[in-house]
């Protein structure tokens, strides 16, 4: 029999049995996914559920760790702490009692075997010391309203004197407008089991309180920086306010090693970078001479009041500075890290700093103005420069002193904008 379907019709056809078919396999990879993430999910909660099994008693036991339990909180919710110690992490998820998704800075993409270990079981969110958050927010809004839990540290940084660091203006935004429970805990004591200098952990003691519970209907009330201030004020601590009321020794081994990494100015002379460590004690050319104690104190001073006064006089150097000479140099190791977290090269360069801001070099060698720069681990600089996807890793050794670099640029900047 002949067909008498016209063309057009013939060809609209195709079209709408191409387009079903399209549709279907889209529909297919769809559920393909789903099925992924579902099997991901439950994976990543076996894995917390184990390992906080098997850590909960060594961890008691370690850092006579006390805390306020989350368990009985519906979730999901968005999860903020302090942050002091490397083990912030696994302190925060014995508290909270069931699976959520941390936060974590991207140097730990560069860890080998630990890093698939971490994203296999884990899927920590990523996020770029130095860089603009935006990324990292979408990222979170997205895990929360899939019904997960969010954990993080909103300062971005472990204390470098005792005192809680400056919670980000966008944080109070994030929390308002994420539309889930905004739980604020603080830890106390983690300071002083690690201080930031530290090389070895100290054996203290460790507390974890629960402060607020937030629901989105309170939040909404709010402007974004009630909320930023409210989150700020509930995680504030200060090592030494505890000590002056509960006065607990934290012992151990090098308590004053390594400690020029955090203080860069002698506080009897007031020189800059002459400081030498050894286990017990820190001296000066200068003849100072102080031991570092158990209860966090350098020959009867406070870490908190020896940054604040170096910082005050880094402050007056950077104003009496005259323009292009050099206020810090170091030699370090420089890598040039790319967008997917590869380390594109290594080599040794030169970290510099003047009255504008602070410096690198790069693979040639030249001198790179640093936009960005934040510092994670113990003492290592993550560097942003002009290049949006690029960024640098600025290592030392344990000695070398990267916080000095951190307040040229803030403050540097700071006054060459004002001037």
């Amino acid at each position: 029999m002949k067909d008498t379907t016209a063309p057009s019709e013939k060809t609209q056809t195709a079209e709408q049995n191409s387009r079903a078919k399209e549709q279907k396999a889209r529909e297919k990879e769809r559920k393909k996914k789903e099925r992924a993430e579902r099997r991901a999910l439950r994976r990543y909660r076996r894995a917390f559920a184990f390992f906080r099994f098997i850590m909960t008693p060594f961890i008691k036991l370690k850092f006579r760790y006390r805390y306020d339990s989350l368990k009985k909180i519906k979730g999901p919710y968005l999860l903020l702490a302090n942050h002091n110690m490397e083990m912030d992490p696994i302190l925060l998820g014995i508290a909270a009692g069931k699976q959520a998704f941390f936060v974590a800075s991207e140097h730990i993409a560069r860890k080998g075997f630990g890093t698939w270990f971490l994203m296999r079981y884990f899927h920590p969110i990523l996020h770029r010391k130095g860089k603009d958050g935006a990324r990292s927010v979408m990222t979170i809004l997205k895990t929360l309203r899939s019904g997960s839990s969010v954990a993080l540290f909103p300062e971005g940084n472990r204390s470098f004197d005792g005192v809680t660091c400056p919670i980000p203006e966008a944080t109070g935004k994030m929390a308002k407008h994420a539309g889930v429970p905004l739980v604020t805990y603080r830890f106390e004591g983690g300071y002083l089991t690690q201080p930031r200098f530290s090389v070895k952990l100290r054996k203290g003691r460790v507390t974890g309180h629960l402060v607020k519970i937030y629901q989105p209907e309170e939040l909404k009330k709010m402007t974004d920086e009630e909320v930023n201030a409210a989150i700020a004020a509930d995680l504030r601590e200060d090592a030494y306010e505890a000590q002056e009321r509960d006065k607990i020794a934290y012992k151990g081994k090098k308590l004053a090693f390594g400690i020029e990494s955090t203080l860069y100015r002698c506080p009897k002379c007031g020189a800059f970078g002459t400081l030498a460590s050894d286990d017990k004690t820190v001296r000066c050319e200068c003849g100072y001479e102080a031991s570092y104690d158990v209860y966090g104190y350098l020959g009867g001073e406070t870490m908190r009041d020896l940054n604040k006064t170096q910082r005050e006089a880094l402050r007056q150097r950077i104003g009496e500075t005259a323009e292009g000479e050099i206020i810090f140099r170091d030699t370090v190791t420089v890598r040039r890290i790319g967008a997917d977290h590869e380390v594109l090269w290594s080599k040794e360069g030169e970290i510099s700093a003047d009255r504008n801001g602070v410096y690198i070099t790069g693979e040639q060698g030249e001198r790179i103005d640093v936009h960005e720069l934040a510092i994670y681990s113990r003492n290592a600089i993550a560097a942003h420069c002009t290049d949006e996807l690029v960024a640098y890793d600025v290592r030392g050794g344990e000695r070398f002193c990267a916080l000095k670099y951190l307040h040229v640029h803030e403050d540097g900047r700071r006054q060459s904008e004002a001037g």
